[in-house]
């Protein structure tokens, strides 16, 4: 059930990503553009002669595939699309060249010519190269890579809205059972404050640490928000190098691990270091009221155990 929830939120913000992304007013107003009105011929677009024509053997006319400066010069939102089809990250255009993000959103309506130039050089000999390499070139083709990369990026903001908002779901958790037994003060920023003088931080390395009234680390919770199985030991080597460093400091401090994605090799590792006190399923308490409650109750057992 947990996971399906977490899932089912995965899909709506895909489907609300593609949705913002207009990019079917986008191909449309690409394949609207008088295409004999552009020049193909000048060597700084980088369009590579066996690109062009395999793209005319496929039926489809140049602009639908290459950036034409003249295009992006007075529609720079464009870039988005032939970004899209080259399947480079805003990141990654921004790291070769330029940020293209206030273009793209439409806040800049025009381009000054000689950066134009710069963006189509790129996107035009990226695309090329990989045109050249495949002898059954579609134009479809490159469309299906366009929305490949749509759906890449939306799986990199997925990833960090789950890591992000993963430590700030659990102060909420955290928050709103202390107000509900009534056992301690959440301020909006800060530490939480219980009646017995602990202290919770939310920091980093631990990512959550809960200090007695002397100011010991008694509690240390790891978060990894992370779906993606095939990082699952990776993340927990990080949780683990954390959590050495708490035990060295107090030997006693009951640490936890807080993960989304628990594979069977992660879990015989778990048990086999003896780092690990306890460890819950992430999205299991952020949509479990049940698993939630039985994380709240271990938890909250050791701060009121007498150490």
């Amino acid at each position: 059930m947990a996971l399906t929830r977490a899932y089912t939120a995965r899909a709506k913000l895909f489907h609300n990503g593609v949705r913002a992304s207009k990019i079917d007013l986008l191909i449309a107003e690409v394949d609207a553009i008088d295409g004999a009105r552009l020049d193909w011929t000048t060597t700084d677009l980088g369009v590579s002669e066996g690109a062009l024509e395999r793209v005319q053997a496929a039926g489809g006319t140049a602009h639908q595939v290459f950036a034409h400066c003249d295009v992006i010069a007075n529609r720079p939102h464009l870039i988005s699309y032939y970004r899209n089809i080259v399947t480079i990250s805003r990141k990654g255009i921004g790291q070769v060249l330029f940020p293209t993000g206030s273009y793209e959103s439409g806040r800049r309506k025009a381009m000054d010519r000689t950066e134009a130039v710069r963006i189509c050089q790129m996107l035009n000999q990226i695309v090329s190269a990989v045109i050249e390499e495949l002898p059954e070139y579609t134009i479809q083709l490159s469309r299906q890579a366009l929305l490949a990369e749509i759906g890449t990026e939306l799986q990199g903001t997925w990833a960090n809205t789950i890591g992000q908002g993963a430590a700030k779901a659990v102060k909420e958790i955290l928050s709103a059972f202390i107000r509900q037994e009534n056992i301690g003060v959440c301020p909006d920023g800060g530490d939480l404050c219980l009646n017995n003088g602990w202290r919770i931080v939310f920091a980093s390395e631990p990512d959550v640490a809960f200090f007695d009234e002397r100011g010991t680390k008694q509690i240390a919770i790891e978060i990894k928000g992370s779906l993606d199985v095939a990082g699952a030991q990776t993340r927990y080597g990080e949780a683990k190098k954390s959590f050495a460093k708490q035990l060295a400091e107090n030997p006693r401090c009951h640490t936890v691990y807080l993960a989304s994605c628990f594979t069977d090799a992660v879990i015989e590792q778990i048990r086999k270091d003896g780092q690990v006190r306890e460890w819950f399923n992430l999205t299991s308490i952020l949509y479990d009221p049940d698993e939630r409650n039985r994380f709240l109750c271990r938890l909250f057992h050791v701060v009121n155990t007498p150490a």
